[in-house]
């Protein structure tokens, strides 16, 4: 028989001051939008070739919004190193 610990593992990646301090910060309304109808085409029952196109679109049309975000953070880095240099 397995026993259960009386006390609870400790939290691996916060230590107890900060734990609970650490918010998410929530999607903007756009975000929101093309989740919510990325996650509708992906639910339909039965995928039909239309189904699965739609929701290539919408998984691409997320994908550029991720890679811009991506590269908007990436040019905000070199420009802070380089006038660090």
């Amino acid at each position: 028989m397995r026993k259960i610990p009386s006390t609870p593992a400790p939290h691996a990646t916060h230590p107890p001051a900060e734990r609970g301090t650490h918010g998410v910060s929530s999607p903007s309304p756009a975000d929101r939008a093309r989740w919510l109808a990325l996650a509708d085409t992906a639910l339909r029952m039965g995928a039909t070739e239309v189904v699965v196109v739609e929701s290539e679109i919408l998984a691409r049309k997320e994908q550029a919004v991720i890679k811009k975000r991506i590269r908007r953070t990436v040019q905000q880095v070199r420009g802070q190193s380089k006038s660090k240099q």
